[in-house]
């Protein structure tokens, strides 16, 4: 992932802004296109028309549909990864940290519904830039948990599996989510934030099993 590629500079002379301009507005048309008809059944001629450019405009942006969509996965991901960043850096608390990621995530994919479903959808789960996305995030999970077992937060469990296995709920369960209108964000946070946390979290010392 390419993370210079991703990043609007507002400097520059005024060919180098409506250049960004369109290529953004291209990158957005995508999203609307490919959610629509599938990466398959898109075509550059549907992608150009819904971005109001012509094709040849297009070309000056992106050398095949592919290059595109390589491109769409960047754009969501570090826009993804960003907003995660800032919420788990603003707190040191392990627990906290899980909670506002969840929150994070959910908050993106309610912001870039159709996005989020191209780039986390089933059958965009082998691209290679989404599989080092998650490799990224389950990285940033296990470093928390090593950190909340080592503060007595989180029960002694391994870290890379329990990082995968929140990594795979989260991004399963929000593209999942994407295709049910009826249930809101908010009940979605906090189902999966139970059930990553209890999951994880030591019981209290005296709390017995209810079995």
């Amino acid at each position: 992932m390419n993370a210079k590629s991703l990043t609007v500079v507002p400097g520059g002379n005024r060919f180098a802004r409506r250049k960004e301009k369109t290529r953004q507005e291209l990158l957005v048309a995508a999203g609307r296109v490919l959610a629509d008809k599938g990466f398959h059944d898109a075509k550059i001629t549907d992608i150009a028309t819904a971005a109001d450019v012509g094709v040849g405009t297009f070309y000056l942006h992106f050398a095949t549909k592919d290059a595109l969509f390589d491109a769409l996965v960047d754009d969501a991901i570090q826009r993804l990864k960003d907003a995660v960043d800032t919420a788990r850096h603003a707190t040191h608390d392990p627990v906290e940290r899980m909670k506002r990621a969840n929150g994070a995530f959910c908050r993106f994919a309610q912001d870039n519904r159709q996005v989020f479903r191209i780039v986390f959808g089933h059958p965009a789960a082998h691209h290679e830039a989404i599989r080092r996305a998650q490799d990224l995030f389950a990285a940033d999970v296990e470093e928390n948990i090593r950190q909340g077992i080592a503060a007595g937060a989180f029960a002694p469990i391994p870290s890379a599996i329990a990082a995968q296995a929140v990594v795979g709920m989260v991004t399963q369960l929000l593209s999942w989510w994407t295709e049910h209108d009826a249930i809101a964000i908010d009940t979605l946070e906090d189902a999966m934030g139970r059930i990553a946390l209890q999951g994880i979290t030591l019981a209290a010392p005296n709390q017995k099993d209810s079995r």
